[in-house]
């Protein structure tokens, strides 16, 4: 029976970083660019902004669910708290990779809130109001960053994710 939940949460795992990962990738590889050659530069900021709160309600779930997901299934592998407080653990292979995966995954928590919360909106509402302003634009670029930052954060942490599962390639 516990072999079953762990593979259930491997795919929910699994479903939730195609989402989040896609969803990133979609954003930058295709609405953007799209967006660009609208010639109502009005209605491509209306569709990014509201494009972006949307993904960032999915974004944010994802990412719950990719942590407890995560937290699921380490303990399912029979990586308990007693063996994730040893030294020895953090020394090893696969602790050294779960030891950067969850760095960069506590960088992508914070960029993330930073990017959805403070810059994004202030982009986009400095964006509507004016979209020549110069405010605006260096918002519109900081943001632009931060979201591509986080993209390639997170291919980071899903190369993590198959070291973890299939050894380190060095």
């Amino acid at each position: 029976m516990m072999h079953s939940w762990y593979v259930v949460s491997v795919w929910f795992h699994i479903v939730a970083a195609t989402l989040w990962v896609g969803g990133m990738l979609f954003l930058v590889l295709v609405l953007v660019p799209a967006l660009r050659r609208l010639p109502d530069r009005q209605l491509a900021v209306q569709l990014i902004r509201d494009t972006g709160r949307r993904f960032r309600s999915v974004g944010w779930v994802t990412l719950g669910v990719l942590l407890v997901t995560g937290t699921t299934n380490l303990l399912a592998r029979g990586l308990g708290w007693d063996i994730l407080r040893t030294a020895d653990f953090w020394r090893s292979s696969f602790g050294a990779v779960l030891a950067f995966k969850l760095g960069v995954v506590a960088l992508i928590l914070v960029l993330s809130a930073v990017h959805d919360f403070r810059v994004g909106p202030r982009a986009s509402e400095a964006l509507r109001v004016n979209p020549t302003d110069p405010v605006a634009l260096r918002l519109r670029v900081l943001a632009t960053w931060f979201g591509r930052l986080n993209l390639v954060l997170a291919l980071v942490v899903v190369a993590c994710g198959v070291m973890l599962v299939r050894g380190r390639p060095w």
